[in-house]
């Protein structure tokens, strides 16, 4: 048998895989993202998707601070409402957050500071249900989002637009992290004995104290009752009143 009959099956195969190869074409992806530091994540993925040969076009409200109308990587929708990210506000928040880092801050001043977040966060959450009923209720815009065909929606979970809008469109749904608008997503599928499981930002560690074992729930409690203030339109006039009436604090 000479060397080309010996290669023969496998130059063919080769062959077969190269023109196959030409054959294939990238998705569709429209992406929901939120705007801020989420971004960064996002920014990545969506990089990646435009190597890969894939076609990313990313909804993005008029005043957003991170999304960028521009890119070499995606194709941009630009709707007319607002993201509810206010610069000033979340630079100060920052700002209060390192101070207290410095100063070693007592629990019920970080308590203090996480009721002016969730303050923001609720602010932002209503502003999102505007953004999402203006897109809603755009015929043309949502029409135009169906005629392009898209794969799949690609969107990140901090906030349930990107969810609202793949279920509007019936397509495909990818989250870019773990995060639920409800929290940390393990938490909603795998036990967490508050003794043992520590809440995301306590900064614990899995070996606790009684002490800290109460720290932990009673951040259990807080983050509960800020998922209940910023989502749940009918939260109880206790929350308001807990989130509100925080000047003892």
């Amino acid at each position: 048998m000479s060397l080309s009959e010996m290669y023969r099956p496998t130059l063919l195969v080769l062959a077969a895989l190269l023109c196959s190869a030409a054959l294939v074409n990238g998705g569709k992806v429209l992406v929901f993202p939120v705007d801020g530091s989420h971004w960064i994540n996002m920014k990545v993925i969506i990089e990646e998707l435009h190597s890969r040969g894939h076609e990313v076009t990313v909804l993005r409200p008029s005043d957003a601070w991170y999304v960028k109308s521009d890119s070499p990587h995606y194709k941009s929708i630009t709707v007319n409402a607002s993201a509810g990210f206010d610069k000033d506000n979340f630079g100060q928040f920052v700002t209060r957050t390192l101070e207290m880092r410095r100063q070693g801050a007592s629990f019920w001043t970080r308590m203090a500071l996480e009721i002016d977040l969730v303050k923001e966060f609720c602010e932002m959450n209503r502003v999102l249900l505007e953004m999402m009923e203006e897109i809603f209720a755009d015929d043309k815009l949502i029409q135009s989002l169906r005629d392009a065909k898209y794969d799949l929606v690609l969107t990140d979970p901090a906030n349930g637009g990107g969810v609202l809008l793949a279920h509007r469109l019936g397509l495909p749904l990818v989250l870019n992290v773990r995060w639920t608008v409800q929290g940390e997503g393990h938490q909603a599928i795998a036990p967490t004995p508050l003794s043992y499981v520590p809440i995301p930002g306590s900064e614990l560690t899995d070996k606790m104290t009684f002490t800290e074992r109460v720290k932990n729930m009673l951040f259990f409690v807080f983050t509960r009752l800020q998922i209940w203030y910023v989502t749940d339109p009918n939260y109880t006039p206790f929350v308001h009143l807990l989130i509100f009436s925080n000047d003892h604090i």
